[in-house]
């Protein structure tokens, strides 16, 4: 199971080393004959990234490869360690990076040859129990796969979604009609808080034209 997924995630990093290939050679402008021709402009289609956003996909798709081949050796070992826990980063100053875009499949709407892969990825996760249970022992790997699937739109199972936070408040009780909660006015002045002299002078002035 571990090599077919590592070997995958390599099918999907050499697809991505070929679209750069073919992106760097790609103009704007292309000759046939004496005439020049410019592509028309098509809005609908996903807008080019800078070749240092997909050479960091490759790092990261290595190292993802490395991380999930080390922890199923260490599950078919029975040596896994307990995950950490979740720690605050420090924010340290460092060289600004091209950051990976966020849309959902948005490998698969760029490079049609990563639809094959994204198709593997996802009968491995729905299809094979053995990753359910790897998954289980070893939570580290769902921090893993839950990008991969996010950037290739495949669906998650259900053993791989994340639990839905509890809210941190209760929710307030509402008073039952007829209470004395909602029958009671809301009192006009405490001793605590009086009331402001300008707003007794305007209520009393009130009165007066009412009248």
């Amino acid at each position: 199971m571990a090599t077919y997924l590592t070997a995958t995630i390599g099918r999907l990093t050499q697809a991505v080393i070929a679209f750069m290939a073919v992106q760097s050679r790609a103009t704007e402008i292309t000759w046939i004959g004496a005439q020049a021709y410019s592509a028309i402009p098509q809005p609908n289609l996903a807008q080019p990234l800078p070749a240092e956003t997909w050479f960091r996909l490759t790092q990261r798709l290595g190292r993802l490869a490395h991380r999930l081949r080390t922890l199923f050796a260490h599950y078919e070992a029975n040596t896994l360690s307990a995950p950490r826990p979740t720690r605050a980063r420090i924010a340290q100053i460092r060289a600004p990076q091209p950051r990976l875009p966020n849309a959902r499949g948005w490998i698969g709407a760029r490079i049609a040859a990563a639809a094959p892969c994204a198709g593997a990825i996802e009968h491995l996760l729905h299809n094979i129990p053995q990753m359910r249970d790897f998954v289980q022992a070893a939570p580290q790997a769902g921090r893993l796969l839950r990008p991969l699937a996010h950037m290739l739109g495949v669906t998650l199972p259900e053993y791989l979604r994340r639990p839905k936070r509890p809210s941190p408040r209760p929710p307030r009780a509402q008073p039952e009609e007829g209470s004395r909660t909602t029958n009671q006015p809301r009192p006009q002045g405490t001793p605590d808080r009086p009331i402001p002299p300008e707003i007794r002078a305007a209520a009393r002035a009130w009165k007066k034209y009412d009248r």
